[in-house]
């Protein structure tokens, strides 16, 4: 049985940081389903938008909610986001 990677945040301090980059990860995983591919981009991978920054230093720097607005909006451009309302009568 192979096990999960448990990702270290423990450099970022407080509880209220260890949970933004949980929901930020969290809401990563609805786009990518491997976890080593989502750590990675946690990581590693600037975000040009965000001024090229990542997601962890992001996170790290309290703009975590501006990260789950970039992942949400990629999940809308995408077409994986169905629309909240009356849209689809």
């Amino acid at each position: 049985m192979s096990y999960a990677r448990i990702v270290d945040i423990r450099s970022a301090p407080g509880p209220a940081r260890k949970s933004h980059a949980w929901q930020v990860l969290r809401e990563a995983a609805r786009l990518e389903p491997d976890e080593d591919a989502r750590i990675a981009w946690y990581r590693e991978d600037p975000i040009g938008v965000l001024g090229r920054e990542t997601a962890e230093a992001l996170v790290a720097s309290g703009r975590y909610e501006e990260v789950l607005a970039f992942l949400r909006g990629v999940r809308r451009d995408l077409g994986l986001e169905v629309p909240h309302g009356f849209g689809a009568f």
